[in-house]
């Protein structure tokens, strides 16, 4: 009798000890789970943000592009085009502190100047950063900094010729939209006047632009075909800098100008 009770008494142990094992895995397997659990929630969530950040932001400029698009359809003739842009916490907006002048100077006569303002369209991305539709031309300027021109304007240089479309853009109506609704832009348009038109002799060009965005329109007009861009005034926070781009001997300028206006619907 002794002998069976020990061998009970150690058949209880066993069991203990296996049930102890038993919950020991469990909770290890547990404390697992939580944490493989909440380290995808960290790392994975905010990725997956950041990813839909990122992608609403090239819808906007996907958007704009067809902004631009309808913009030269516009000049190109058309009374007006309807543009859709998803906000998605976003704000499309209508700025200020824009603006050009023009100088051409022909060989067998006077200079002729133009000078006008414009009022670009800007999305501004929830997670900061903008695009805007400026003199024609689609800019992109992200959070981390770096802007650049990421359609260029209505403009052609080359040694026989220059033209150039002068975009006067105005804003009437609300001045910005917010939310997660998509609005719609509305482009319309006055018939195209030629300023300029000019071929048999060599022409010095000057075009003077005040822009946030200076470096990436030197950039873009120096790619374009101009001699050489300066920066007249560095931008700065509150307040837009200038830049001043030439090009010389071009045998034929045209200077095309047109008044564009852009609504909210």
């Amino acid at each position: 009798m002794r002998v069976g009770g020990e061998r009970s008494e150690s058949r209880r142990g066993r069991e203990r000890d296996r049930a102890v094992s038993e919950t020991i895995s469990f909770v290890l397997v547990f404390s697992l789970v939580i944490a493989s659990v909440g380290t995808v929630y960290a790392v994975g969530v905010s990725e997956l943000e950041a990813t839909r950040d990122a992608e609403r932001v090239e819808n906007a400029q996907r958007a704009f592009d067809v902004l631009a698009d309808n913009l030269r359809d516009v000049i190109g003739g058309a009374p007006s085009r309807g543009t859709e842009v998803k906000l998605a916490d976003a704000t499309v907006r209508s700025t200020e502190g824009a603006a050009m002048n023009v100088t051409v100077d022909p060989a067998d006569g006077p200079p002729q100047f133009w000078a006008f303002s414009s009022s670009p369209l800007v999305y501004d991305a929830a997670t900061g950063g903008e695009i805007r539709l400026s003199h024609g031309a689609v800019l992109r300027d992200s959070d981390r900094g770096g802007a650049s021109v990421v359609r260029g304007p209505p403009l052609v240089v080359d040694d026989d010729r220059m033209h150039i479309t002068l975009i006067r853009q105005e804003h009437v109506g609300t001045a910005a939209v917010g939310g997660s609704q998509t609005v719609r832009i509305r482009t319309a348009g006055s018939r195209t006047r030629r300023f300029y038109d000019d071929a048999g002799v060599a022409h010095d060009v000057r075009l003077n632009l005040t822009t946030p965005y200076t470096d990436a329109w030197a950039r873009q007009y120096e790619s374009a075909g101009f001699d050489d861009c300066d920066t007249v005034t560095e931008p700065s926070p509150g307040s837009p800098g200038r830049i001043s781009c030439t090009v010389s001997d071009v045998d034929r300028v045209t200077v095309v100008w047109i008044r564009v206006t852009t609504s909210f619907e």
